[in-house]
C-alpha cells in the first residue's frame, strides 16, 4: 500500500501545459505511446524537437497531424467527417441530386 502523498500506480496526474494562445489547429504533431493512452501528448511545429525527445523518453512515436479520415469517410467543406457516398452499382441511377417526387 502507498503512503499518504505517494502517487498510486493507478492514478495519473497531468499538469497543464503553459500554452495560452494555442488552438487545436496549431497542433501538428502527436506522440502516441503504445498501451498508455494517458501518456499521449500533442505539440506545435516549433515544439518538434521536444516532441521527439518526449517520444524517445516515453517509448512512443511521433505522428504528424492532422490524421487522415478513417476508411469510408471524407472531410466536408466545414472540416467535419462525412460518410463517403456509396458506390453506384450497375443499373442504378448516378444522380448528383435527389429526385423530387412532386415533379413526377
Amino acid at each position: 500500500m502507498n503512503e499518504p502523498g505517494e502517487p498510486s500506480p493507478h492514478h495519473v496526474t497531468q499538469k497543464p501545459r503553459k500554452r495560452t494562445d494555442a488552438t487545436v489547429s496549431d497542433f501538428t504533431l502527436m506522440v502516441k505511446v503504445p498501451r498508455r493512452p494517458e501518456a499521449g501528448r500533442v505539440f506545435t511545429a516549433p515544439e518538434d524537437a521536444e516532441a521527439h525527445q518526449y517520444a524517445a523518453a516515453a517509448g512512443g512515436a511521433v505522428v504528424p497531424l492532422p490524421l487522415p479520415p478513417p476508411n469510408g469517410y471524407t472531410v466536408g467543406p466545414n472540416g467535419h467527417l462525412i460518410p463517403q457516398p456509396a458506390a453506384t452499382c450497375a443499373g442504378m441511377a448516378d444522380l448528383s441530386e435527389p429526385i423530387d417526387d412532386a415533379a413526377h
